[in-house]
């Protein structure tokens, strides 16, 4: 009796083992959240990407002179405290060597540049070929003949060509990846940002088409932030009311409207909805949807 009793015990006991190794093992937090919310609590969960015009009167006290967001962001990648990446999924770092390429103005020749009046009276023509003797040369006077000595130009230095980059008060688009989460213990929602992309709007640039540089972990910026005093938020109707850049982002201080929703097609709303009109009415519907279900959890 005493042996089948013990039996019994051992095979309880395994099936526990198995039934304990069965379960699930719960995922790690979120390395990229300033503020983890434990999965078990989460009862919506949606990745939002949101587009922030800093020279919006609303999004101008991130863009204040000398205080440009921009500006620490560049600095702090070239003393080599924040790491850039190339793309928002975070997973591909961009050498400084790459990163100051991507701030390069792109090249526009001389020739491209020159109207066509300029071109016909002989801008641009300096590397053609000599014309003949007695004919003229755009300037009213026969032109040099074709065997007549040329100056030396032992003294004159090589022509260095000029690399421009753009300035910060020019990047000024934000590109904001978050997470919205409604959290069913504290009925509440949240909007727990991952990544910010700094962007060259498309009117800088020769393309016409908007150009990110780099995109950053947000829980690095949000640390850079914490750390420098300098960082504020300019408060134009009372100066006592300066706020640091991080606080100015937990309390949603900005708009930036919504362009994209996590999708299986990977596509902005103005492509899944066809067309500007539509892409904005479906962001603003986005946001009462989130509203609305953040007060359907208090009301149940």
């Amino acid at each position: 009796m005493k042996l089948v009793n013990k039996c019994l015990l051992i095979l309880v006991i395994t099936a526990l083992g198995f039934a304990t190794q069965a379960q699930e093992k719960p995922l790690p937090p979120n390395q990229n959240s300033i503020r983890p919310i434990d999965e078990s609590s989460i009862h919506y969960k949606a990745r939002l990407w949101r587009r922030m015009d800093l020279n919006e009167k609303i999004n101008q006290p991130f863009f204040s002179v000398n205080n440009e967001i921009s500006k620490f962001i560049l600095d702090w990648v070239k003393a080599g405290v924040l790491t850039p990446y190339a793309n928002d999924s975070l997973l591909t770092k961009l050498t400084p060597e790459q990163f100051q390429d991507n701030l390069k103005m792109e090249e526009q020749s001389e020739q491209a540049a020159l109207s066509d009046a300029e071109k016909a009276a002989g801008f641009g023509a300096e590397g053609a070929a000599p014309k003949a003797a007695g004919t003229d040369d755009g300037w009213g006077g026969a032109a040099k003949p074709a065997g007549a000595p040329a100056k030396d130009a032992f003294e004159q230095k090589p022509a260095v060509a000029a690399v421009s980059y753009y300035f910060p008060k020019e990047l000024s688009i934000l590109e904001i990846r978050e997470d919205a989460i409604i959290d069913r213990r504290r009925s509440r929602l949240y909007f727990d940002i991952q990544s910010i992309s700094l962007i060259i709007p498309a009117s800088k640039t020769k393309a016409g088409f908007d150009k990110a540089v780099a995109s950053f972990r947000y829980k690095d910026l949000y640390k850079l932030f914490r750390s420098n005093p300098n960082c504020i938020w300019y408060n134009s109707e009372n100066e006592m009311q300066h706020k640091n850049m991080a606080d100015a982002f937990d309390l949603r201080m900005f708009q930036a409207r919504i362009i994209k929703k996590g999708n299986v097609e990977n596509k902005f709303l103005t492509d899944l909805y066809g067309g500007e009109k539509e892409g904005l009415m479906m962001s603003q519907l986005l946001e009462y949807k989130l509203l609305e279900m953040e007060h359907d959890m208090w009301e149940n």
